[in-house]
Formats: C-alpha cells, structure tokens, sequence
C-alpha cells in the first residue's frame, strides 16, 4: 500500500450528481487562484463543502488520508493554543480558521486521483493565470510602467501578486521542463515568458529570491547539468535589466539599504516581542501596536506583520508554534515527495512542481509572512495535493472511465 494513503482504499463507487458538482467546483477553485481573494475564497468553501458532502455520502471515503492529516492537525492545535492565551483573544481567534486552508490538500488530492481530472484542473489554472497576466501588465503599463509602479494585479498588493507569479513560474517550468506532451511543454513556456515580467514589474525581492530558489530545485531534479548556467544566466539578468530593476535587486544585499535598515528595526522588535513571551506568544491579532512599543528610534515603517514567517511564528505562538511550524513544513515536504516514484514525464513534473514552490515559498517566507496570505496558501495546497495523487498517473491523460478511487493501493 503506498505511504499515506491507508484507508483510502475500497472507495470505488458511481459517480452522483454531488461527486460531479463537487468536481466541477474543483475545476472552477483552480481557475480562481490567480484572481483576487473574493473569488478564490467561494471556490475554497464550495468546494470543501461539495467535496466532503461527496465523501459523506453513501460509499464515501469520509477523508482522503495524506502524510500532512497529522502535521496540519497539530498546526491548527497550535493556532488554537495560541488565542486561548492571546493577549488579544478576541482579535487572534479570527485568524485560527486560516489553519483549516491545509485541508485542500487532501482535498486536491482527491480529485485529482484521475489523472483527466488533474490535467483539466492544471490546464484551467494556466489559462485563468494567462488572463490574469495579461490585465495585470496592462494595469502596470497604466500606471507608468515603471517603480514605484508596480504590478499588482488583482490581489492588489505587489508581494502578494509576486507570490502568485512564483508559484506559477514554478508549476510552468517544472512541466515545460519535464512535460513528454508537446502542447503542454509549448503551453507551459508561454506563460512563463507572460508571467516573467509581470515578476519583475512587482518589484517583489522575496519572491525574485524565491523563484530563483524554486528553479534551482527543478532544474536540479530535472538537468542537474544546468545549474552552474543557471547561476550565469541570473547573473546576467542583473547585469542587463534596466538601472531600476538592478538597483532594486542589489538592494537585496545592501544592508545600508532604507527598505533594509527598516525591515532590520521591525525584526529586532519582533525578537523582542518573542523573548517576552517565548512559550505560545501574544497571539494572532494585529501586532501593530506592539510593534510600536517594541521598536527602537530611528524606525519609521508601521506593519501589522514581521515580514518573516519565523518570527512571525515566533512572537505570535512561540516555540509551540515554531515546533508546530517545522512539523508542518516537514509534512507539505513529505506529501509533495510521497513515494512510490512517479516515473518521468507529467507526474514527475508536477512534483517537481511541488517540490520547487514549496522550496521557494520558504525562502520567500523569510522576507515576507506570506504564511498569512490565502491566496498563496491555497495556490500552494492545490499544487502539493496534486503531487500527492500524482504517485498514481500513468504520465498520460487515460482514454477510458475515470480510475476508480483508491486505485494505486
């Protein structure tokens, strides 16, 4: 029986008319995510709601098991711990529900255990993130088309929007890289190129970093070969983009930087908030106002946030929530990589896929709380659910009935 998938098996059964409402809300989830919030936030409840009717129902699974069940479980106590003990209750316990977003993964998973179903999943994201694309370089062009202009898309933030295009830098070309199917690998570049200088238009350094990483790792797992042309080739992007986009980027490394000396201030408060309440911490709520307490002279930037998903973690949960924090990782990492091996060509690239956007995600996440942003979050869970069921495909789209569930076991 394959890793995480006990008591999935035995759930073979004729599809109802809510087993395809609740596919149909799937497909419709995955064309949401390169949108705004409003929308992705309908598919995220429709679609859990659809889903679990499905499996409550007669000859249900009543859950799809995957390695993360345990670690998003123990993530969720932690938030709960977390705003029993807040210094705010009433503003940190709002936030608990965003530890049920971890979910869509077994959800993802589900769904996409036929391999039809994954493929017209992916196929609806990227065209929906092709038209996304398109509006947000458009608004950027309006805007003046350079910094401090920024895109923004839909989302519009210009680090929640750089999130967005990371994660989808990364699903393109882990199946342009590894993809057998010509469309597919000709599809999935062409949004690559749409989508690289709707990155850099965000003037987002976390996620710059964080694609780069991501790369790094499929290519790694792809054509190991090309990694040192890798490096040259961002090298060389620095040394070619325009005087805005290069200021921008070396300004990642200059700690005399403005936009670094105060991000510096803002951790160091952060730290502060952390070893006077290193236990759960302060809870979930806005940190604002303890911001302001803690933070020394000389910082003039106000932030809800730490702009770091440790510290973050830190001072809102303390070391429960940091423990916590690394079994969840550990366990997204271990549902992306769940054996057995998926051979070459699609499976393979959608774990890669996986593998990548989970990596860059946590590089990113040390600049940025993008641990906090939903869209993220969920765009993230969709991509490492299907890594999960994609240890069963066959590497091409089946031309007969649908796989019966439960049948890679």
């Amino acid at each position: 029986m394959a890793p995480g998938t006990e008591g999935n098996a035995g759930t073979a059964r004729d599809a109802s008319g809510i087993d395809r409402a609740a596919t149909l809300s799937f497909l419709l989830f995955a064309a949401a995510l390169p949108w705004s919030v409003a929308p992705i936030s309908i598919g995220v409840v429709l679609c859990g709601a659809l889903t679990l009717a499905s499996w409550w129902g007669r000859g249900g699974v009543r859950w799809w098991r995957t390695p993360l069940d345990l670690p998003a479980a123990a993530w969720l106590a932690a938030l709960t711990l977390a705003s029993l003990l807040a210094l705010d209750p009433a503003g940190s316990w709002p936030n608990v529900k965003k530890g049920l977003l971890f979910a869509i993964v077994p959800v993802a998973a589900y769904h996409a255990r036929d391999e039809r179903i994954a493929r017209r999943a992916l196929g609806a994201l990227l065209i929906s993130a092709a038209v996304a694309t398109v509006y947000a370089l458009v608004r950027f062009a309006h805007d003046g088309g350079a910094f401090p202009a920024r895109v923004r898309g839909l989302v519009g933030h210009p680090l929640t929007y750089g999130g967005q295009a990371m994660l989808l830098l990364s699903l393109g070309a882990a199946i342009a890289l590894g993809a057998r199917e010509r469309a597919w690998r000709i599809g999935a570049l062409a949004l690559c190129v749409l989508v690289a200088p709707a990155l850099l238009g965000s003037f987002t350094r976390s996620a710059w970093i964080g694609t780069l990483v991501s790369f790094a790792v499929i290519v790694g797992r792809t054509r190991a070969r090309w990694l040192p042309l890798l490096g040259v080739l961002a090298a060389m992007a620095i040394l070619l983009l325009p005087a805005g986009y290069r200021t921008r980027a070396l300004s990642a490394f200059d700690t005399k930087s403005v936009w670094n000396v105060e991000r510096i201030l803002l951790w160091d408060a952060g730290l502060r908030i952390f070893w006077d309440h290193p236990v759960t911490g302060v809870g979930l709520q806005d940190l604002r106002p303890l911001i302001e307490r803690y933070r020394k002279p000389g910082a003039h930037e106000t932030h809800g946030h730490l702009h770091n998903v440790p510290l973050q973690v830190a001072a809102t949960m303390g070391v429960v929530g940091l423990a916590a924090l690394a079994f969840l990782a550990w366990g997204m990492f271990r549902t992306a990589s769940a054996r057995p091996r998926p051979p070459t060509g699609f499976p393979a690239a959608v774990r890669n896929a996986a593998l990548g956007a989970l990596a860059g995600f946590l590089v990113a996440g040390c600049f940025e709380w993008n641990l906090g942003d939903e869209e993220l979050v969920n765009f993230l869970c969709l991509i490492v659910g299907l890594a999960f069921a994609a240890r069963a495909w066959s590497g091409s789209a089946p031309a007969g009935a649908p796989r019966r569930a439960g049948a890679d076991v």
